[in-house]
């Protein structure tokens, strides 16, 4: 291509920007082309005014061996979990959903609750109680846009304003763990309520139900008063990054078998592309599974492995390959359950765009 000249050298966007996702890709094997291209022209689509306007345009920098490293920490769930993963494989995810989705909650205290509460969530399992975790605000995606928020009184105790949407059998309250902000942190601040002010909350289900009716979300709104004794306040953020780099790879691996059941039920359609494409998430999410350090990079590669996971369900349903509407829904909000596209790239980016060359 040439203008007045001068050649122009053939440098493709999506080459540039794709670099974000495909440079966590590679560490667990070779890219498939069916890969690369997907996720090349996702981040064209997905790419907000700020990287379009803003960016330099400069290549990625590439990955750099992280400094340090610390352990993970194991759990004995991880082994139920990835038992559970596995029956995915032959009953598909809904059977299975609450019990994995549990199994996470448990870890979930286990990086960040006190020995008492602990000792409080057992027995509310043992009473029949289930446990919804609250993350999605009505107010907005940023903390600074969420209703969800802590506001102290006279006292020692806080006021607690609750409008989260789309929270997991949220239309039937067992005990709850509300992420919200709080005036003043950067980051956001987690309650665990009791059954008995759970109840006190205003719960509606919300819109029709997944995966052939085993699974309803709910929305959840009104106020109760808290002290800091109910904070999940172990670990701070960086339990946060460490459980979500412990879960993410085992959604993601339990999404592609519940593609590979409902393709063997004559539900989704799948071509060579397609299957190449489920086992290479396949392999890198049980790369990540065996991982067991936590680094700078940990999070941001299973950001991308779910990045990946999305847009994989995102182009079946686009090219007719899933016949039913149901099977459609579920896909499409699968996608959006436990880390956006779009989530995913604006956190890998942001990191990438402060060490550019």
């Amino acid at each position: 291509m040439k203008a007045d000249n001068i050649t122009m050298p053939d440098i493709k966007v999506q080459n540039i920007f794709g670099r974000c996702i495909t440079s966590f890709l590679e560490l667990s094997g070779d890219v498939p082309p069916a890969i690369e291209t997907l996720v090349n022209d996702a981040v064209v689509r997905l790419m907000d005014s700020d990287m379009i306007i803003e960016d330099t345009y400069a290549p990625m920098a590439e990955l750099q061996a992280p400094r340090v490293t610390q352990p993970l920490p194991s759990f004995s769930q991880t082994e139920f979990i990835d038992e559970m993963t596995d029956k995915v494989r032959t009953d598909g995810f809904g059977p299975h959903f609450h019990q994995i989705i549990g199994l996470f909650g448990s870890i979930m205290l286990g990086l960040c609750a006190t020995d008492k509460q602990r000792e409080q969530v057992d027995q509310w399992l043992e009473q029949g109680h289930f446990g919804h975790f609250m993350m999605t605000d009505s107010g907005g995606p940023t903390l600074s846009q969420w209703q969800t928020a802590l506001t102290p009184t006279d006292d020692d105790e806080l006021k607690l304003t609750v409008n989260k949407k789309w929270v997991i059998e949220g239309q039937k309250l067992g005990f709850s763990m509300v992420v919200c902000q709080q005036k003043g942190r950067p980051f956001p601040v987690t309650v665990l309520l009791s059954p008995e002010k759970s109840a006190e909350l205003q719960s509606t289900a919300c819109g029709g139900s997944f995966l052939d009716g085993k699974l309803q979300l709910g929305d959840v709104k009104g106020e109760s008063t808290v002290t800091k004794a109910e904070f999940l306040s172990k670990g701070g953020l960086g339990s946060v990054n460490r459980f979500l780099t412990m879960v993410r790879p085992r959604f993601v691996k339990s999404l592609m078998h519940h593609l590979l059941w409902l393709h063997d039920h004559n539900r989704v359609v799948l071509d060579e592309a397609d299957r190449a494409s489920i086992d290479f998430i396949l392999n890198m999410a049980n790369w990540c599974n065996a991982q067991n350090e936590f680094s700078i990079h940990s999070v941001d590669r299973v950001l991308a492995l779910k990045f990946t996971s999305n847009e994989l369900l995102q182009s079946l349903v686009i090219k007719g390959a899933v016949p039913a509407i149901t099977d459609q829904r579920d896909l499409l909000g699968f996608g959006k359950m436990e880390g956006s596209s779009y989530r995913c790239l604006l956190e890998i980016y942001s990191k990438f765009k402060r060490s550019r060359r």
